[in-house]
């Protein structure tokens, strides 16, 4: 399924539905930096609120110590990125990740507008956070607030799943769990 019905999708469950979505990957399963830009980038053009992804882990425990300071840190790299990419441009020849140069004279600086099909700039800096649990919708006026979610975790009842990188098996499997 390509992102961009992925992103309609979430903004559907989320505004029409009242439901936070979530996307629930195996246990073995992470996402790059690019995912989170290409994924908040495309919810920007379906929504004009800002965009937080919950990376929900469940309640701390002493077996999960080193691996939640491994989010904690995957999570502060991420952020640093999303902000570069919402920051606006900056000088001549330095395009916006989803922008680009126009030039309306030879003299003048360049400005960043829209490029045919391309995202719309992010209006503010999209978040990512580890969280002990994924946040109820807010309507209109608060967060776009999306899920992250390993299939082993159990899911508030104010969530809906959405299966990423599993196979029926495994879905099935998590399920009767």
């Amino acid at each position: 399924m390509p992102l961009q019905q992925i992103a309609k999708h979430i903004v559907s469950l989320a505004d029409r539905r009242a439901s936070t979505p979530v996307l629930i990957t195996p246990p073995y399963l992470s996402f790059r930096a690019s995912f989170f830009i290409e994924l908040t980038g495309e919810l920007a053009n379906h929504t004009e609120r800002p965009i937080r992804v919950d990376w929900y882990r469940g309640m701390p425990k002493p077996g999960t110590l080193l691996t939640d300071q491994l989010a904690a840190w995957q999570v502060r790299g991420i952020n640093r990125t999303l902000q570069r990419q919402a920051l606006p441009l900056r000088g001549p020849g330095i395009p916006f990740h989803n922008q680009s140069i126009k030039h309306s004279d030879p003299d003048s600086s360049p400005t960043a507008t829209e490029s045919p099909g391309s995202p719309t700039a992010l209006p503010s800096p999209a978040t990512v956070q580890v969280t002990a649990t994924i946040a109820r919708p807010g309507g209109q006026n608060r967060d776009f607030v999306i899920g992250l979610a390993d299939s082993r975790l159990p899911l508030p009842e104010w969530t809906t799943a959405i299966w990423l990188g599993s196979s029926p098996e495994e879905i099935q499997r998590c399920k009767a769990a």
